[in-house]
């Protein structure tokens, strides 16, 4: 095993938070087009990619901490889940009636540009 193959491994799982984080949109999508489910679906992957990218975040401290660009995964990670946690309350008050729309919206694309950047550097860290 290669010194950088622990870092290509976790650019598969960072590449499928990205993808889950993309899944949101869609589910967004069927939610505001009357799709029965939809909204349920929407709010249990929010709440398991932001649960899993947190783990992830954790674990990736842990066991990327000697790893060449290891500690960056991390923050990457990090960042992510606390914007998708920030996220989520967004979309918890909307529920309730808050009009906060405007800033759920657009920080659900930011989002998904930001786990895409995130895969993008981890392979830039791994080829290197």
């Amino acid at each position: 095993m290669t010194a950088t193959a622990p870092l290509r491994w976790w650019r598969v799982v960072t590449a499928l938070l990205a993808l889950a984080v993309f899944s949101e949109a869609v589910f967004a999508g069927a939610m505001l087009s009357g799709f029965a489910g939809a909204m349920r679906a929407h709010g249990t992957t929010a709440a398991v990619v932001t649960a899993c990218t947190l783990i992830a975040a954790l674990v990736a401290f842990v066991a990327l901490r000697r790893q060449r660009n290891g500690r960056r995964l991390a923050w990457w990670l990090l960042t992510l889940a606390a914007a998708l946690i920030v996220q989520a309350v967004l979309g918890i008050l909307s529920m309730k009636g808050d009009n906060v729309l405007w800033a759920h919206v657009p920080l659900g694309v930011a989002l998904f540009g930001f786990a895409v950047l995130a895969v993008a550097d981890i392979g830039r860290g791994s080829s290197q």
